[in-house]
C-alpha cells in the first residue's frame, strides 16, 4: 500500500480501491486532487493487478484475499484520527460493499464509482460455459477477457496510455471470475447486514462494462438515512478518467465536505 499526505490541514483521509484488471497508477490525478481539498490518500494494488506479488497477475484464489488487502489499508487509515472514506470504482465497489456486509468499520462515509455489481460486457459463452468445470480443475487457466480499453473511457489521452500499460490485464483466470460471479451475487442476497453509512453511488450513463440498473435496484433496496444517487448521462464506466471528470470530482468532494460539515468539521 502506499499513503500519499496532503500539504495542507488535513480534515479526512480517503481510502481507495481500484477496479477490475487496473492498478493504482492509473488514479494519479484523482489522488492529487483529493490532497488538493486536505486530505490524505491511501491505496495499493490489488492482489493479482498491478505490482501485487500475492497471486498471479489476473488469478486470485478467493474473492476473500481482496477483503483481507483492504482491511490493511482501512487499518492504515486510522493512525490519522481523522475521517475515514472509503471509495471504491468499479470491481473496488463490490469489495467496499461485501467488506460493510461482513463486518464493522469506523468510516464517515462510501462513494461508489460504476461498482460492478453485474457484468454487462462478459466473457464469451463458451467461455462462461467452460470457466464451471475449468474452475475445479485447472482454476489459473486463463482466458481473454475481452473488453476494449476504449469502451472504458472516453479520454483519449487516457486511453493512448493504457494501450502502452504494461500491467493493465487483458486475460483473467476462471477461478477470478467464478470468484466475481459469486461475490456479485452475494449483494442483493446480503443487504440486509449492510451498515447505515453515509453512501454516494454514481454511475455513467452509457456504462459497456457492467449493468448498471442492477446497482440502481440494490440502492432503492436499501434504508438508509443518508444516501446519494448521480447519473452521468454520457459518461463511460471510468466515471474520474471521463472528460467531465473535473465536475464530478467536485461533485464528489462536495459529498466529503458536507460529512464532515455534519459531524463538526470546519471545512
Amino acid at each position: 500500500m502506499w499513503k500519499w499526505e496532503t500539504d495542507q490541514a488535513a480534515h479526512g483521509v480517503i481510502v481507495m480501491i481500484h477496479g477490475e484488471l487496473e492498478h493504482h497508477a492509473r488514479y494519479g490525478w484523482l489522488i492529487e486532487m483529493w490532497r488538493s481539498k486536505g486530505y490524505h490518500v491511501i491505496m495499493g494494488d490489488l492482489p493479482g493487478q498491478g505490482m501485487a506479488k500475492r497471486a498471479s497477475r489476473g488469478h486470485i484464489d478467493s474473492f476473500d484475499q481482496y477483503i483481507e488487502e483492504v482491511k490493511k489499508w482501512i487499518e492504515a487509515s486510522y493512525q490519522f484520527d481523522l475521517p475515514v472514506f472509503l471509495l471504491g470504482h468499479g470491481m473496488g465497489g463490490l469489495i467496499a460493499v461485501r467488506m460493510l456486509q461482513q463486518m464493522k468499520l469506523e468510516i464517515a462515509g462510501l462513494i461508489l464509482s460504476s461498482p460492478t455489481f453485474a457484468f454487462r460486457h462478459a466473457p464469451s459463452k463458451v467461455s462462461h460455459v467452460l470457466s464451471g468445470g475449468l474452475n475445479k480443475l485447472t482454476p489459473e487457466h486463463k482466458f481473454n477477457f475481452d473488453f476494449p480499453i476504449d469502451k472504458a473511457t472516453r479520454n483519449q489521452e487516457i486511453i493512448e496510455i493504457d494501450k502502452e500499460d504494461p500491467i493493465y490485464i487483458n486475460r483473467i483466470s476462471v477461478r477470478w471470475y467464478r470468484e466475481m460471479l459469486v461475490a456479485m451475487k452475494q449483494v442483493p442476497l446480503e443487504n440486509k447486514n449492510f451498515p447505515d453509512v453515509p453512501l454516494l453511488l454514481m454511475q455513467g450513463g452509457e456504462d459497456l462494462l457492467v449493468e448498471t440498473m442492477v446497482a440502481k435496484k440494490w440502492f432503492r433496496d436499501l434504508d438508509l438515512h443518508e444516501m446519494h444517487y448521480k447519473e452521468w448521462p454520457q459518461c463511460y464506466h471510468e466515471l474520474f478518467n471521463e472528460p467531465e471528470r473535473d465536475e464530478i470530482f467536485s461533485y464528489t468532494e462536495s459529498f466529503t465536505r458536507n460529512r464532515l460539515r455534519n459531524i463538526g468539521y470546519d471545512v
